[in-house]
């Protein structure tokens, strides 16, 4: 199949024409020419006003709750609502029902995901049934393909167990995912402890159950030599800590979620459910010291942490209600509509295309000849409302559903075929 994109401006730090308004020419699922006005007997043409192109989008850490809770999403869902976004590739949590912590888990997830256009890569668990109490069988999985392991949402208390599978996955030259979250000294907290929390009378989550965490990850990592990838880092002294690592020349990474640098803790004034989430909505203040560190190349990459959540399971009292957002379809538009004046196209395209797939050594894309062609097509000219009948995911949990947002996710190339949004 030949596609043929006109007069798309290209944006990737990584491409001779980078910055340039060209015409795209892909035959079966490669790059093969890029010019200017050239003709060519193409199956399809695409061709919009404003319109952009970049390498594929990749989020870090999504959960699609397949199987087990498919009432919240299934892979099928998760991946539709993946493409409308403008994903290409989705790195899926092992946090299900059985959790992914076998060969054939592996093997069921790749096996379903060449129904989807999009790329799903699972992570396996650190530890058997994610109990934090002996490892899973991790070599099997490394040889059927999960490229991380990580216990996600189930903190690894014990230090002598991620010590054993850092050293073990060193061995296999693959990262584990550590999403910091000491729960003993967040106990029952709602939401960022600080006055915001005082005044709306919910328990607060301290800035330190994600740093003492950090820093004995840091520990076991240099101890180790493994690599460690941060989900989700939300305070400044947890950045620093990382970057102190950095040069000290651990190999430590981390991202940052997106809804941690568009939301701050105040839109939970009227407790809305919808913002619960770990690591949870900080200050202000907090926020623009993670830009900071964005734009001083310190954090590597920006994640989605799409956790989908049905009614029952938000619609109800603040303190009931369950961590997590929906994000994917609408990630792009919160960009462009709060950051895209504070973090430029190209930085933000780095940080969720280059980003995530140099973290967890994915197949490398860049907008030139010969070049496999997994890109994401958008408008920032645009604007998308968010209508909750025209969604994908099967989640409620988005909060932006409803909300007229700028910028239009147009769709994705990948595996040879065109997805529109």
């Amino acid at each position: 199949m030949k596609i043929l994109v006109k007069n798309c401006t290209i944006i990737d730090s990584r491409s001779p024409y980078n910055g340039q308004t060209l015409d795209i020419l892909i035959h079966d699922g490669q790059i093969t020419e890029i010019g200017k006005d050239f003709e060519s007997a193409a199956n399809k043409v695409i061709e919009e006003d404003g319109l952009h192109l970049s390498p594929g989008w990749v989020e870090l850490h999504s959960n699609f709750s397949d199987p087990g809770f498919e009432e919240r999403e299934d892979l099928r869902s998760g991946s539709e609502a993946a493409a409308s976004g403008g994903f290409t590739s989705v790195v899926l949590m092992p946090s299900v029902d059985p959790p992914v912590d076998s060969r054939a888990d592996i093997d069921y997830v790749y096996n379903r995901s060449e129904e989807f256009p999009v790329n799903l890569y699972p992570v396996g668990a650190l530890s058997k049934g994610l109990k934090g109490e002996e490892l899973s069988e991790m070599f099997d999985m490394r040889e059927s393909g999960a490229i991380a392991f990580s216990d996600d949402t189930h903190p690894v208390s014990n230090p002598n167990l991620l010590k054993l599978g850092l050293l073990y996955s060193s061995n296999l030259d693959t990262p584990v995912l550590s999403r910091p979250f000491q729960s003993e000294i967040a106990g029952n907290g709602q939401m960022n402890e600080g006055h915001t929390s005082t005044y709306l009378g919910l328990r607060g989550i301290p800035a330190l159950a994600e740093e003492l965490m950090i820093a004995r990850d840091l520990y076991l990592a240099e101890y180790t030599g493994g690599r460690i990838h941060f989900c989700g880092v939300s305070t400044l002294r947890g950045i620093d800590m990382i970057r102190e690592a950095k040069e000290k020349g651990v190999r430590a990474s981390c991202d940052v979620n997106l809804y941690n640098l568009v939301h701050d803790e105040s839109v939970l004034s009227d407790y809305n459910t919808y913002f619960k989430v770990n690591p949870p909505l900080r200050e202000r203040e907090t926020i623009s010291g993670l830009i900071e560190n964005l734009l001083a190349g310190v954090v590597d990459a920006i994640a989605i942490d799409h956790i989908p959540m049905d009614e029952e399971r938000k619609n109800c009292e603040f303190e009931h209600a369950s961590f997590g957002m929906a994000g994917l379809e609408t990630a792009y538009g919160n960009y462009q509509t709060y950051l895209s004046d504070k973090i430029g196209l190209e930085l933000f395209v780095d940080l969720i295309s280059h980003g995530p797939r140099d973290v967890l050594d994915l197949p490398r894309i860049t907008v030139k000849e010969g070049s496999m062609a997994e890109l994401t097509l958008f408008c920032p000219s645009g604007e998308t409302l968010v209508e909750t009948s025209k969604k994908r995911s099967r989640s409620v949990n988005d909060p932006s559903y409803g909300q007229a947002l700028k910028g239009k996710v147009v769709g994705i190339i990948n595996k040879s075929g065109f997805t529109r949004s």
